[in-house]
Formats: C-alpha cells, structure tokens, sequence
C-alpha cells in the first residue's frame, strides 16, 4: 500500500522532490504492483538519455534489500529483453511507434513520460500536469501481454483506449484519386 499512500498524500519528499526523482520513486514501486505471466527478475531499464540521474540508484539504495532492484540503461532495445520495466525516455520520442511495435506482446510494462504515450500503444504514462505527475493507463495494452497491474494502481489512474492507428486502404485511396481527376 506504500504506492497508494505516496501517490494521494502530499509529503515533505513530494513538495520538495524534482520531477524525475517522483517519476523514479513511481518506476521503482510499480514493481510491487505490476504482477507478470512468468517470474523475472526484478528489473528496470531506462532506454534513451537517463534524464533520472542518480534518483533511481539512490532511492533504489533506501530500499530493503529484498526490495531491490537492478536498474539498466541501454540505448539498444535488445537490451530489454529480461526487463521487468522499461522506461522510454523523450529522446526516442520519434522512434516511439516503431519501439513499441517491437515491443508489442512482450511481458514488459512500458513506461514513459512522453505526451499521448497511453494513448498511443504505451502502458502507463506519467503525465505531468499542474505540476503533478499523473498516472495514465492503457489496460488493453498491459493485458495483451499477460500483465496484470493492482486495483489499487488502476484506481489511482486516468484510464485511456488506445488511438486506432491511421491506415489508408489502397483501393478507398486509388477510388478518391480517380473521383478527383474525373
């Protein structure tokens, strides 16, 4: 229950804290609410520039051992593969679709900051607003791979349905750009 009194109470560590040391404190406690189909190792992974600094190395330390996590960062996504979480950074904002397409069915709960993550494919967006983070989740996205996030997690989020990805049908293109010469 440590997550859910960190994230509804505001405490001294909150008001004083930098956006990416919360963002590090939510990272290291979505492992004790996030339950994945086979047991793994408790890892997290930052891909892109580490914009937590040493945060996630430091509060990762205060934590009882068997609490403890193995913290990576890789800018090769081939490095994930026994990631319990991955965190994208913004520097691969460009590269998101094509990254969580690859992604896509693994059991690795994604993470990012990147504005209309949730929305977009992505399982948990740590948006900020106001000047506070929130959570936003994509549970269609966290289920597909046999994730399962506590209720407690959930109810703390704004849930989001993915964005249907754009296709244009070759032959609805061809028939409006035969309309358009006619």
């Amino acid at each position: 229950m440590t997550l859910v009194f960190f994230l509804s109470q505001p405490s001294a560590f909150a008001k004083q804290a930098s956006e990416y040391e919360l963002k590090a404190a939510f990272l290291l406690h979505f492992m004790d609410f996030t339950q994945w189909p086979h047991d793994n190792n408790r890892i997290v992974c930052v891909y892109g520039n580490n914009p937590f600094k040493k945060y996630l190395q430091t509060l990762n330390r205060s934590k009882p051992k068997h609490q403890q996590v193995l913290i990576k960062y890789t800018d090769d996504l081939n490095e994930a593969n026994d990631c319990n979480i991955l965190f994208i950074t913004r520097s691969k904002k460009h590269q998101l679709e094509q990254i969580l397409s690859t992604l896509e069915n693994r059991p690795l709960l994604t993470v990012s900051d990147i504005e209309g993550f949730a929305a977009n494919s992505g399982m948990v967006e740590l948006a900020t607003k106001s000047d506070k983070i929130r959570l936003v989740i994509n549970l269609s996205a966290v289920k597909k791979p046999g994730i399962k996030l506590s209720s407690n997690l959930i109810e703390l989020a704004r849930l989001v349905v993915e964005q249907p990805k754009k296709k244009i049908d070759r032959w609805t293109r061809s028939q409006k750009d035969q309309s358009n010469t006619s």
